[in-house]
């Protein structure tokens, strides 16, 4: 008995198709040395080259290595899922699928442009983040954005997990660490906090940080790289990863043991001291920070008293997934060393 012939399946076009296609002009834009390194080009084709896509140019993400190449087939699958939803208008700040290229073997993904610059080129210049106003807004930009997708996408509200799913995340990853024992209990109290509450699911992002949302004019214009993007998930995720990625670079441009420009009582010692100073002391940046991550919880029908639980989980989640093995350890030891509850603002938990 012989075999029924397979079906003819086209090899997908080439990168070189595209990028040196006659015609074709194009810029590196950005590059990496993480383990899921990628090149971005953005590259203006020859007229014509997607019917039903832009006239003008077109994002292009290739893979450096293996881990990079399953990195760009999860955010291929989730920008196809999300371009399937009826978001309106909002739909156009994320970008839009629009072919898979073959790299050497290895997938390469285009997509529309976003129009925009990264958060982050204002969160580093000089002074930025000492000042109450540019942080109140980057804040409120943020979290507007993020509540448009929660709120277009909700589904079925269930108990929330999150944090009993992140120690088992860490469990995995760090058994045997010198830390690991007391970043479990940090993870078991949230997980107290958070379980006697329900939330709806919503797409997630997943890496929700200032230097993934692009802006112009006054507002967000774009959020990229959506490789930890699920279709439907703890909406808290996000809104704790943009507060918790704020906080860490705080002291980026100070020298070590000084204090930051604009930040009683911070001072750049060791790691992940502008988190301990955002989610512990009193201030501005900590009245904001707060602000922020109560607002977030109001906008998903949750308590508000929820705020430091949500945060201790996502440094678990942090320490869990983040593709550098140092900088998931240092979050394991920040998270590790905080209190089971904050004692500046009063509140207790339940």
């Amino acid at each position: 008995m012989t075999e029924a012939p397979k079906a003819f399946q086209p090899r997908p076009r080439s990168v070189h198709d595209l990028l040196f296609a006659p015609g074709s002009r194009g810029v590196l834009i950005a590059t990496s040395k993480d383990p899921d390194a990628k090149r971005t080009f953005v590259v203006t084709p020859p007229a014509g080259t997607y019917v039903d896509g832009p006239a003008g140019p077109v994002a292009i993400k290739i893979p450096v290595t293996v881990a990079a190449a399953a990195a760009i087939t999860r955010e291929t699958r989730m920008l196809i899922a999300i371009g399937k939803l009826d978001l309106g208008e909002f739909g156009r700040t994320v970008p839009r699928y629009l072919e898979t290229l073959d790299s050497d073997g290895l997938p390469a993904v285009v997509t529309t442009v976003l129009r925009g610059v990264p958060m982050s080129v204002a969160y580093h210049r000089w002074l930025h983040t000492s000042r109450p106003r540019a942080v109140a807004e980057d804040f409120a930009l943020a979290g507007g954005w993020l509540r448009h997708l929660q709120l277009a996408t909700a589904g079925a509200r269930t108990r929330i997990t999150w944090a009993h799913e992140v120690a088992g995340d860490v469990r995995t990853r760090w058994s045997g660490h010198p830390k690991f024992e007391a970043a479990q209990v940090r993870l078991a109290a949230a997980d107290r906090q958070l379980r006697g509450y329900r939330a709806a699911a919503t797409v997630v992002h997943g890496d929700y940080w200032f230097g993934n949302l692009l802006v112009d004019d006054g507002r967000i214009s774009g959020v990229v790289d959506w490789e930890s993007g699920t279709r439907s998930g703890w909406p808290l995720r996000d809104l704790v990863r943009f507060a918790l990625s704020y906080c860490l670079y705080l002291d980026r441009h100070t020298r070590p043991g000084r204090e930051v420009r604009g930040h009683r009582g911070l001072r750049r010692i060791g790691f992940g001291a502008g988190i301990r100073y955002g989610l512990l002391e009193a201030g501005w940046l900590p009245d904001l920070v707060r602000l922020y991550l109560r607002t977030g919880l109001e906008t998903l029908g949750l308590p508000t008293i929820l705020w430091y639980g949500a945060a201790l989980a996502g440094l678990g989640e942090i320490a869990a997934t983040a593709n550098d093995d140092d900088f998931a350890a240092q979050h394991l030891e920040l998270l590790a060393g905080l209190p089971y509850w904050p004692l500046t603002d009063g509140t207790k938990p339940r």
